[in-house]
């Protein structure tokens, strides 16, 4: 209702992380190549080993810096558009809105912890302050969530297995990953696309000692075999990948649907709205197999599979999570998922979730589908040299969407734009060269109004 309060939810890279002032994970063409330097990278990114749900200790800690409204990424895993100041595009008062600010690296169960010491804090406040005339149901108020991406599985860990759900009036979600990604499962395994040595290498070093990463290794059945038809995760050795890390992602999504199955059985299961928004045009990784020896080979579909019905499952996702995985486990029906055109970097800026997410903020029932339906897809590298030439691909697309690749800058203004060329089959291509820099690209088409965007670094 108009009385609650929204706490909108970030996710990986969503909130920056300072030492003395700088933002050490703000990667630009100069900090990646600071990551290159001996020594500095293990002291101001990495966590200590067995680190668990626990805080770090000095150097490790970072100081909680803003939530980010810029451009950002993290080459290999997942990247984040500019997208505006929330309040405005939902009608929301600037004091019934807040911002959670953690430290994305740690455990997703040591965020959902400091998620209820957030709750509890600003949720008593502004049932205590809140102006009478203007919001007369304030002192019967609970939160309505916002979650972008990994910060819808902290939420769901703080409303499920923490008891947030009392507090809880209704959670959206953008593109979280209510069962991993197996986009995470390569960047762990350091086999991410674009990224060349020695950039992978150390990013990998820094980031498999990051216990939120792990908690989305994918835990539906996700290894397929010609065979034995599809698998979970759990007991295969994977090369890369403790088997540590893939135990604790099954225990931390394990922990979720007991509790939940526990709470529906005693509370009802209509104690709080979900509504789940998610983008499904995009080529996703969906799938892996694994060799004798547990090395890894991705798949954007489950036609390895020795089961016929798996090869009839929905394929694509965001570009960052499989379509299947966007949808929270306990639902049987995929309908009702809200199915978007954008790609996970920029489902925040689509006129159609905001529409939706300004109806939960009102307190008003899903609205359905709200996809404009094209059924076009978008795959852009997001990592790039200076100078050379990268690609853009467009799927199911044709020759009077008139398709064409802008080059943006921080900014927002137009530095390039190149048409799309046909290579058959639906697929249209584009070659472009950028200088270093941060670079937002956008696939558009002027006569279907139709725009999709993403982040590519360039060093």
């Amino acid at each position: 209702m108009k009385d609650d309060l929204v706490v909108v939810v970030p996710g990986i890279m969503g909130t920056a992380l300072t030492r003395k002032g700088t933002d050490v994970w703000n990667l630009t063409p100069q900090a990646m190549s600071g990551l290159l330097r001996p020594g500095r990278t293990g002291e101001l990114l990495a966590l200590p080993e067995g680190i668990g749900n626990d805080d770090p200790e000095p150097p490790h800690a970072l100081e909680l810096g803003g939530v980010i409204h810029g451009p950002r990424l993290l080459p290999g895993l997942v990247s984040s558009t500019e997208y505006p100041d929330l309040r405005t595009p939902l009608g929301i008062e600037e004091e019934r809105f807040a911002e959670f600010r953690y430290d994305w690296r740690l455990s997703n169960r040591n965020s959902a912890d400091k998620l209820r010491l957030f709750v509890e804090e600003r949720l008593a406040r502004w049932r205590e302050t809140a102006d009478p005339r203007r919001f007369p149901r304030a002192g019967e108020a609970k939160v309505v969530f916002l979650c972008r991406s990994m910060g819808g599985l902290v939420v769901r860990y703080y409303i499920e297995v923490l008891g947030g759900w009392e507090q809880t009036r209704s959670v959206a979600t953008l593109g979280t990953p209510f069962s991993g990604s197996v986009k995470a499962l390569r960047f762990l395994t350091g086999r991410v696309r674009w990224v060349p040595s020695p950039f992978r290498e150390r990013i990998h070093e820094v980031c498999s000692t990051y216990p939120s990463l792990g908690q989305l290794i994918p835990t539906y059945r996700v290894v397929v075999d010609r065979q034995e038809g599809r698998s979970r995760l759990k007991g295969q050795p994977v090369d890369g990948v403790g088997t540590g890390m893939i135990d604790d992602s099954f225990a931390f999504f394990q922990e979720v649907q007991d509790a939940i199955e526990e709470n529906d059985a005693v509370h009802g299961p209509r104690r709080y709205v979900l509504v789940a928004l998610g983008g499904d045009k995009h080529r996703t990784d969906q799938a892996l197999s694994l060799s004798p020896a547990g090395v890894p080979r991705f798949h954007e579909d489950f036609s390895d599979s020795g089961d016929p019905e798996d090869r009839r499952l929905p394929l694509f996702g965001d570009g960052t999570v499989a379509h299947i995985a966007q949808i929270p486990p306990e639902w049987a029906d995929t309908g009702q998922t809200v199915w978007l055109d954008s790609r996970h970097a920029d489902l925040i800026n689509s006129a159609h979730a905001l529409k939706q997410l300004r109806r939960v903020c009102d307190g008003l029932a899903p609205a359905g589908v709200l996809s404009t339906g094209e059924p076009v897809g978008v795959e852009f590298p997001d990592f790039a040299r200076a100078g050379e030439p990268f690609e853009v691909w467009a799927t199911n697309a044709d020759a009077a969407m008139a398709l064409r690749v802008r080059r943006l800058a921080e900014g927002g203004a137009s530095v390039a734009d190149e048409p799309m060329l046909p290579c058959g089959d639906g697929r249209f291509r584009a070659e472009l060269r950028a200088g270093p820099g941060r670079w937002t690209l956008e696939v558009h088409s002027k006569p279907l109004r139709y725009t999709c965007r993403d982040v590519v670094l360039v060093v």
